[in-house]
């Protein structure tokens, strides 16, 4: 909290008023927090715990209570919250329309068994029953319902991560994953399966057994196989909720249609040509702005002459609804068609700008223009967010577009430009993340496009390394922001491992270190590495970098304790910092944390706490949450090395605070670990535990085996003292 004048302002007293306008008059609510430090009570008071809550604005639940005394009215309407539960599920872009008994039908499934799989042919309604089942589910499920997207996944290897970062859980194993989530009340909608079947069972079977909380609603082709899956085939519409489906289609690019008793047979017939398949439905009423519904029927009635017989079996279905796409793409225009082929190359959607990227045409408001057309005909999916549209292909779509694209000499080259194009956007992130911008803004904007990343950091592995090395650099904060650090020194050591050289070579083996750092100790080869190709950093066009190298490697290079090495190492990390101001107040403060550790370890605690506070400046100046949430652990070591512990919780608490905001875990794990020790020197044990405890599972998750012993043997230290002290 800080003092602006007359008044006060900070995160504290932003959630202070939002636990105020959740409760009644008369009403004493205080957050968990707060409860810790009324301590003691008064004789006759309690706390009435009324569990966690979301508030506006506020970025992770807090926990509420209630004080009781006989002199205080006990009894009040519900808050004026709701025990909200998180997820990640999108808003729908159309109606949902008819589906009434599937959605109970799946529904009483999903009460019985802990595992349901929607099968079904592509384009049948598999997601969008899941999706409406899912939300109807959220009070069951106090730890959230998140969608599991496999769709944007083409490596099996890959599908962990999928589930992992669906819920902002570290990378690991599918052991990590199923420890990770144990003890947690959710439910997973695990969509699209089927071209990754047997790595999405391996998963679901892990959860199954060891999981017994989470529950699984996955939509494939095909059953997972998984011993206790319930399986359900989404039948096809019925002809009334065909004809309400074509009906509001229709009316979405023709306001004035309806259907009327003189084309209610067409209607009837467009639904029962097309197996009313709702994806097939859709095409057709995207043709409404330009044919009569009579006039589709008929050429209905001629595209579907051989496909008129027996449907048994997945191939005959999967061939009906290949006719339905193959009709849909043969009336478009040729711009049109290569367009959509070209899109087949992002995964998990795009921008306008993307789209421009990857066009033939020159002419952006010409490539709006055709974007605009495959929207009105829902090729394209639009949707909107924070007052912008970001563009996606059904997934069915995307494949048949990449199927085409790989018919034409033009595969190559719609690859290139959707790297270029992501080479780009990471040089924007990287001047705004790593020299100064809008952190939240970029670090939404790589969340948007994180498949597309991967997709074309695979691609540039295999053409272009030096545009990988580029990508991983400019988006190294938001990695390890996000807490994915193990995920790009997985990256690093895939580059290291191939032919790089020069200036590309020392950018690799400097992101190598970097999120080394973050993983867990590291190793002595690796600062050797880096410091024999430093001076190759010098090329890399970022004059900042190599003096930045420098700094860090002088802190890594003696050992903890060390106080004569750490003092020899100043005038190195004092001489970086000068060559690295020139560059902005984000470099700085970037390399200020190093000027930190050397005068902490050396001793020299005001110059530790001037270099900190400068630091927190900096950050707070530029408004890197990144910086900040590290500055402001610093800043606490330093406080605990001069002897003020309340400092030192103090910007502890603010640094787990804006780590957790960004899902940074490694910070919080480390602000959280000192705020428990200076707990436990307080005497208050119970707090040390229970700070202690809310670490386990992103410890368990992230960190090497010593250190989640380490934490474990606190916490059974301080679980029997608090036991002791009642």
């Amino acid at each position: 909290v800080e003092e602006l004048g007359d008044t006060v302002v900070g995160l504290a007293v932003h959630e202070a008023a939002r636990v105020t306008s959740a409760g009644h008059g008369g009403q004493v609510l205080v957050s968990q927090t707060a409860a810790h430090l009324a301590i003691p009570l008064p004789a006759g008071a309690g706390w009435r715990d009324l569990g966690e809550h979301w508030l506006k604005d506020v970025s992770e639940p807090v926990h509420l209570f209630q004080l009781t005394h006989p002199d205080l009215a006990d009894t009040f309407p519900a808050l004026r919250l709701r025990a909200a539960t998180r997820n990640n599920l999108p808003q729908q872009p159309s109606s949902f329309v008819g589906r009434v008994r599937e959605v109970e039908t799946v529904t009483s499934l999903l009460e019985a068994s802990r595992l349901v799989t929607v099968t079904g042919t592509g384009g049948v309604g598999k997601t969008r029953i899941a999706l409406r089942v899912a939300a109807d589910q959220m009070a069951r499920f106090e730890d959230g319902v998140y969608l599991v997207d496999l769709a944007q996944v083409s490596d099996p290897g890959t599908v962990v991560a999928q589930f992992a970062g669906s819920m902002n859980l570290p990378e690991g194993t599918v052991r990590d994953l199923a420890t990770a989530m144990v003890a947690r009340r959710v439910l997973l909608v695990v969509d699209n399966c089927e071209h990754v079947v047997e790595a999405a069972s391996e998963v679901a079977t892990e959860l199954m057994l060891r999981c017994p909380s989470v529950t699984l609603l996955a939509t494939s082709r095909e059953p997972l196989g998984v011993p206790g899956e319930a399986v359900w085939r989404v039948p096809p519409l019925t002809r009334e909720d065909g004809r309400a489906l074509l009906d509001a289609r229709a009316r979405s690019v023709k306001a004035d249609f309806a259907v009327t008793e003189r084309n209610r047979a067409a209607v009837d017939e467009v639904c029962d040509r097309l197996d009313a398949i709702p994806l097939a439905l859709e095409l057709a009423a995207a043709r409404l702005t330009s044919l009569s519904v009579e006039q589709v029927a008929g050429r209905l009635d001629q595209r579907f002459r051989l496909l008129s017989g027996s449907t048994r079996g997945a191939m005959e279905r999967h061939r009906t609804l290949q006719a339905t796409v193959d009709w849909s793409y043969d009336l478009l225009d040729p711009g049109e068609q290569s367009l959509l082929r070209r899109l087949g190359v992002f995964v998990g959607g795009f921008t306008l700008e993307g789209a421009e990227a990857v066009a033939v045409e020159d002419d952006p408001l010409a490539v709006l223009e055709l974007v605009d057309r495959l929207v009105v005909k829902s090729l394209v999916v639009a949707d909107e967010r924070d007052g912008s549209i970001r563009y996606r292909l059904l997934e069915t779509i995307r494949q048949y577009a990449l199927d085409r694209l790989a018919q034409t000499p033009d595969v190559k080259a719609a690859r290139d430009a959707q790297l270029a194009w992501l080479v780009e956007l990471a040089g924007s992130a990287e001047s705004a993340l790593w020299l100064g911008g809008d952190e939240a803004l970029w670090l939404r904007r790589l969340d948007d496009e994180q498949g597309n990343i991967r997709s074309a950091f695979e691609w540039a592995l295999s053409t272009e390394p030096g545009d990988a090395v580029s990508i991983l650099f400019g988006v190294f904060i938001w990695l390890t922001a996000r807490g994915r650090s193990r995920e790009g020194l997985d990256w690093s050591r895939r580059l290291l491992s191939g032919s790089l050289q020069g200036a590309d070579l020392a950018l690799a083996q400097l992101l190598a270190l970097c999120f080394e750092s973050n993983t867990g100790p590291i190793d002595v080869s690796t600062i050797a590495a880096t410091r024999r190709t430093a001076p190759l950093l010098s090329g890399s066009g970022r004059p900042w970098v190599e003096p930045m190298t420098n700094a860090y490697l002088a802190a890594w290079s003696y050992p903890v304790g060390d106080s004569d090495r750490a003092a020899a190492a100043i005038p190195d990390c004092e001489r970086a910092l000068e060559a690295v101001r020139p560059h902005g107040l984000l470099a700085v403060g970037l390399l200020l944390q190093p000027l930190v550790w050397v005068n902490l370890d050396a001793g020299k605690l005001d110059a530790a706490r001037r270099w900190a506070d400068e630091g927190m400046a900096a950050a707070a100046a530029t408004g890197a949450s990144y910086m900040e949430s590290r500055m402001g652990l610093n800043r606490a070591r330093v406080d605990v090395a001069a002897g003020d512990p309340e400092a030192a919780w103090s910007h502890a608490e603010h640094a787990l605070i804006t780590a957790r905001a960004t899902g940074e875990t490694f910070v919080a794990i480390v602000a959280t670990r000192l705020m428990a020790r200076l707990a436990e020197a307080e005497g208050e044990h119970a707090t040390a535990r229970d700070l202690l405890t809310s670490i386990l599972d992103p410890v368990a998750e992230s960190q090497p085996a010593e250190v989640l012993e380490e934490v474990r043997a606190d916490l059974r230290r301080c679980s029997e003292l608090a036991a002791q002290t009642g």
